[in-house]
């Protein structure tokens, strides 16, 4: 249980520190923002395609049991059988994109802005690029609630992927080898969804040593040494189709145990993502601010990321 704490507690300074740097100019050796996505409207207004699922597991199970009522006319004890419901709950919940309003994983599309200055690439990677995004996460914890604020840890992997591929050329200017279509590949392990109970704004956000994050490009090289690279990520939402709380229980049942995920909801969604060396010693204050800061860093992220598509 110790263990347990401790990692869920670098998580959550990580994951915080993850945010405040999507949100804030970065310092001198501190992570830099190598891209950045907003979503594409639809209709005039934001298609919210990150969608967080509510997939407990409920068990109701029946126990019967014969109760004496009484004697009947001859002294026979009379006997009637009383059923009990008991429910256990194993929390799960899903992160996940979507198109439309259907609730089926899906790529959702997106502005992609790659920073890439020594790609071949970097002149057409300057501008935002038409992509698909994709994010799969899996929680198999029940959501903490702290101060007001959910905090859940998520696993899993995202990945924006250019529409249209790019090609190598050979010096006659004839194309060669496969598409080139990954923007950014990300494969991760404990980010840390946050929100206030009964808000409508979330914040997704993971930062190494604290998360495992790994960043895969075909316009980008990434060095993965350990301690000597620092990564993260800062996904904000925002209009929560319905407020964040726990979701309820059957007020029938009895018995009910086991932990709870959220209600199922719908965001609008912005990220950013960074990659560099470590921190220098004095920025690692950083990571020691609470989570009054994650709301603060992500009304700043969304007004940033906004500029990409002016």
């Amino acid at each position: 249980m110790f263990v347990r704490g401790v990692r869920w507690g670098f998580a959550m300074i990580g994951a915080v520190a993850a945010v405040q740097a999507a949100a804030s100019p970065h310092p001198a050796g501190g992570t830099m923002a190598v891209a950045s996505f907003v979503e594409v409207p639809k209709n005039g207004s934001a298609p919210k395609i990150l969608y967080y699922k509510n997939a407990d597991v409920v068990k109701t199970t029946t126990t019967s049991t014969k109760v004496q009522t009484g004697v009947d006319g001859s002294g026979k004890p009379v006997f009637k059988t009383v059923s009990t419901k008991s429910t256990a709950i194993t929390p799960k919940a899903e992160l996940l994109t979507t198109n439309g309003s259907s609730t089926a994983p899906a790529a959702a599309t997106v502005k992609f802005l790659l920073s890439a200055p020594d790609s071949p690439y970097a002149s057409i990677l300057a501008n935002p690029q038409d992509a698909l995004f994709s994010l799969s996460a899996v929680s198999t914890s029940a959501p903490e609630l702290a101060g007001g604020v959910f905090a859940q840890l998520f696993s899993g992997t995202l990945s924006f992927t250019r529409t249209v591929p790019l090609y190598k050329l050979d010096s006659l200017g004839n194309a060669t080898g496969g598409p080139l279509t990954n923007l950014l590949s990300i494969t991760f392990t404990n980010a840390v969804l946050t929100g206030l109970a009964n808000g409508s704004t979330i914040g997704f956000a993971a930062s190494t040593p604290y998360s495992t994050i790994e960043f895969t490009s075909d316009f980008r090289t990434f060095t993965h040494d350990d301690w000597l690279s620092n990564f993260d990520f800062a996904i904000a939402g925002n209009a929560a189709s319905v407020p964040l709380k726990q979701a309820l229980v059957d007020p029938s049942l009895a018995n009910v145990t086991g932990a709870r995920s959220l209600n199922s909801f719908r965001v609008s969604t912005t990220g950013t993502f960074g990659a560099s060396a470590v921190p220098e010693p004095a920025n690692w204050a950083i990571m020691l601010m609470g989570f009054a800061a994650i709301g603060v860093a992500r009304r700043a992220d969304i007004r940033k990321l906004a500029r990409i598509t002016a």
